[in-house]
């Protein structure tokens, strides 16, 4: 008994060892450490990309509020479109550069200094779609009259106030 122990053992040992520390090892990219830091890094565009789209809406539905002109509405909406279009090229230039880099970090054969490279791509194409919302609200905001800005600033900030003040009636009745 000794001997069929002594040589199944092992073999069911470096089994084990074979099928299973394979499966601790390997991570996909959206689990474990690495889903947290996509998850609320990711969490951080997608409401910057909301808060364009969000402006563009807002500006619009309230054109008349602000003392649009018709030449302003032309441009705003014409911002928007233009923004839609380069934030579209710019998600898929995000997709594009994070398959290659999770190519890479795949391939155990992979050099660090390709894997590096893949990653910052994928950094700049992020930051390329941030800068993008950043620049075309500046824009949208340069369309507007210095009296315009204030109306708006203005009307935003009672908004927020009128969230706010929402937020904080739900929670009291949540209590």
């Amino acid at each position: 008994m000794s001997i069929i122990h002594s040589r199944i053992m092992p073999v069911f040992v470096m089994g084990a060892l074979l099928i299973g520390v394979p499966g601790l090892v390997y991570a996909e990219p959206n689990e474990g450490m690495h889903r947290g830091y996509r998850s609320e890094h990711h969490q951080g565009t997608a409401d910057r990309q909301h808060m364009v789209s969000h402006t563009f809406h807002s500006l619009l539905r309230h054109a008349k509020d602000l003392g649009l002109s018709e030449q302003q509405v032309e441009k705003l909406k014409s911002l928007m479109t233009d923004y839609k279009k380069a934030r579209i090229r710019d998600k898929a230039e995000v997709k594009l550069a994070e398959v290659d880099a999770q190519r890479l970090v795949h391939d155990q054969k992979a050099d660090m200094a390709a894997i590096e490279d893949a990653v910052r791509k994928s950094e700049a194409a992020r930051t390329k779609l941030r800068l993008d919302g950043i620049r075309t609200l500046r824009e949208a905001s340069a369309t507007l009259t210095p009296e315009q800005q204030e109306k708006w600033r203005s009307r935003r900030a009672a908004m927020h106030a009128e969230w706010e003040g929402h937020g904080v009636q739900q929670r009291e009745a949540g209590s």
